[in-house]
């Protein structure tokens, strides 16, 4: 803290061991070896410490005589001393008062035993256990020369010295006790920054007893935050690192070795109650909303690592995404990463032993509205694999229903609870699909023997429509319209003087991310526009009955509109669009002189660019008699233009 400030200060370690692992720099001073009172005295006095400077005893939990010679080294300074105390947990296993006290303790029990109580009491247990309880001993000491040389003069055999850096990992700390078959365990209660939940934790899952040397009487004392604000006057705001991580299908050895590593090293981890399950970190959330995670991270200033957990991969149909956004807008000065996972797509595709790379990929998950469910279809009618995400068992049974109406030669391959125990890849018609049930986490794969070549171009004719008595744009007048609609996914398309629906329904059909309106004022027309969306299938079409001029008025801003009658209000229908914003694409289809006259009024009056024009004129053949006749339509301009 004191670093990022800029802030100069000299740190006092007590071995070579701890001077690797705090680094100097311009501004800090790291002085290695241990130090007594005197030491100190001279130590500060060289530096030139006075009544104005601050001296933080930071030392551990056991350290009292380091302590106590910190206290008589600053009387004559003056200096002023802010102890910092580390959080403390009381009730975690059986408690002793002395070093000498646990080894008469645990000379009557059986099994290995793992000390990692350091060196400085190490020759007292030596000294009180039996030669045979020596030798079912483990200690596990920091990794310098003075600690193993230490152990090794102790008696403790060279096979049973583990030397390494912690804090440890809840994972690290198992696998110690499994490799050496631990059955009991001694530490400190050095809090959570020396690891001890994690030793806790891990002892515990194995039937690992834990004891714990007491702490000894200390004074009060404030945490790192508060001696922050103590030394610079005002609050410590931290540099977030904020990490996105896809768990992979869900069991935690599905996570890669990078999403592990920052659950390990996470301050808090956050995420879904079945994502947590088998994580362990200091804190642990069951939420995976930025909002909620966000109300989190302000009430405690000390998570500077958080870790949220998302299924699959972050870049499959995730909320990372979002997510990312919402942290960043909150935090600008966060560290906001997104980790790869293995997505269930690809996990389900490597299990039955198929690729994935020339499959469509749906997700219906948490969107299981009509419109997604038509998506879906479409998929799977068209492509010879179709890999889904769903949001249970009941959006199996409704698609494997439609398609089997449908009479598609499709088969369903189900994994169900992947990377679980129980997981399972089942196969199945769409028969037996309509009656499956099971509530696990479920990916599906549809596999279609025969799909049906997918259309690139509209090209309904006019026969395919019900249209009684009610105007429809003819076809080859519809399809050079939509042409010049330039339509783009997701655009959002307004059909004007809706007939028959033929123009909102081609357009609609060319992507299902296209959004239609049709507005129709006669009620009859209305009735026949619904019945041929049933008879198409398509559902991202909306109908609304009522005066065009009047109902656009509380629609969205559009991309662009297509204006086949305007019931004589061109010019009021143009002026509302106009207000909603600008870039609007349209296209009028105009069969009186009067009708084009007054579009070349409007394009001038708005400033209209990219004005084009045609006019078509269509004849079809029919037969009469055994000759064939010429029968002209009425020619239509079609006029196109942006505002």
């Amino acid at each position: 803290m004191l670093s990022s400030e800029g802030i100069a200060h000299f740190v006092c370690v007590a071995t070579g061991y701890g001077r690797n692992i705090m680094p100097s720099s311009d501004i800090v001073t790291v002085n290695a070896g241990r130090l007594d009172a005197d030491g100190m005295r001279e130590y500060m006095a060289e530096k030139g410490f006075g009544r104005d400077d601050i001296v933080v005893d930071a030392t551990h939990p056991y350290a009292v005589e380091v302590s106590e010679n910190i206290q008589k080294a600053v009387q004559k300074t003056g200096c002023r001393i802010i102890k910092v105390a580390r959080s403390s947990e009381t009730d975690a296993g059986r408690c002793f008062g002395t070093m000498g006290d646990f080894a008469a303790f645990i000379d009557g029990e059986e099994g290995n035993i793992l000390l990692t109580t350091g060196t400085n009491t190490l020759d007292e247990y030596c000294t009180r256990v039996s030669p045979q309880t020596l030798e079912r001993t483990y200690v596990r000491v920091i990794p310098s020369k003075e600690s193993v040389d230490t152990a090794l003069s102790c008696g403790i055999e060279g096979s049973h010295i583990i030397a390494m850096q912690g804090p440890f990992t809840y994972d690290m700390n198992r696998a110690v006790f499994e490799q050496f078959q631990i059955r009991h365990m001694l530490t400190k209660e050095s809090g959570a920054a020396g690891g001890f939940p994690e030793k806790c934790d891990a002892a515990d899952s194995l039937g690992v007893s834990v004891n714990v040397i007491a702490r000894p009487a200390a004074g009060e004392g404030v945490n790192v935050f508060e001696a922050y604000g103590i030394i610079t006057g005002r609050e410590y705001v931290p540099k977030r690192r904020i990490v996105l991580a896809g768990f992979g299908p869900g069991r935690k050895s599905s996570a890669t070795h990078d999403v592990t590593d920052a659950v390990c090293r996470a301050d808090a981890v956050f995420g879904a109650t079945r994502l947590l399950a088998g994580v362990r970190a200091p804190r642990k959330y069951e939420m995976y909303m930025a909002e909620d995670i966000i109300r989190v991270l302000e009430e405690n200033r000390d998570i500077e690592n958080a870790v949220v957990l998302f299924s699959g991969d972050p870049g499959f149909y995730s909320g990372a995404k979002s997510a990312a956004t919402k942290f960043k807008k909150w935090d600008s000065g966060a560290d906001v990463r997104i980790l790869s996972g293995v997505s269930s797509v690809s996990y389900l595709a490597a299990a039955a032993g198929v690729t994935w790379e020339d499959a469509a990929l749906v997700s219906i998950h948490g969107r299981n509205m009509v419109r997604d469910i038509d998506r879906l279809i479409e998929s799977v009618k068209t492509n010879g694999k179709t890999f889904a995400l769903v949001s249970g068992d009941s959006d199996i049974r409704k698609v494997a229903g439609i398609l089997y109406e449908l009479e598609l030669p499709v088969n369903v391959l189900l994994g169900c609870d992947l990377s679980y125990e129980n997981g399972k890849i089942v196969s199945m018609s769409l028969k037996e699909a309509m009656e499956y049930e099971n509530d696990g986490i479920i990916t599906v794969l549809f596999i279609n023997d025969k799909p049906v070549k997918e259309k690139l171009t509209p090209g309904f004719d006019d026969s395919d429509f019900t249209r009684d008595s009610v105007p429809m744009t003819k076809e080859v007048i519809r399809h050079e319209s939509i042409r010049r609609l330039d339509l783009c996914k997701g655009d959002i398309v307004y059909d004007i003087g809706g007939g028959t629906g033929s123009v909102a329904i081609e357009a609609a059909s060319v992507d299902p991310s296209l959004s239609v309106t049709t507005i129709e004022r006669d009620p009859k027309a209305v009735k026949l526009i619904k019945e041929n969306i049933e008879k198409f299938g398509l559902h991202n079409i909306e109908v609304i009955e009522g005066d065009a001029a009047d109902a656009l008025a509380d629609l969205d801003c559009p991309d662009c509109v297509f204006i086949g009658g305007s019931g004589g209000k061109l010019d009021r229908i143009i002026e509302t669009l106009a207000q909603k914003g600008t870039g609007i694409r349209f296209v009028a289809n105009a069969v009186t002189l009067e009708t084009m006259d007054e579009i070349r009024r409007i394009t001038g009056k708005y400033n209209a660019s990219d004005v084009r024009m045609v006019q078509i004129a269509v004849s079809d053949i029919k037969a009469v008699g055994d000759h064939h006749m010429m029968q002209a339509q009425n020619p239509v301009t079609i006029v196109s233009f942006i505002i």
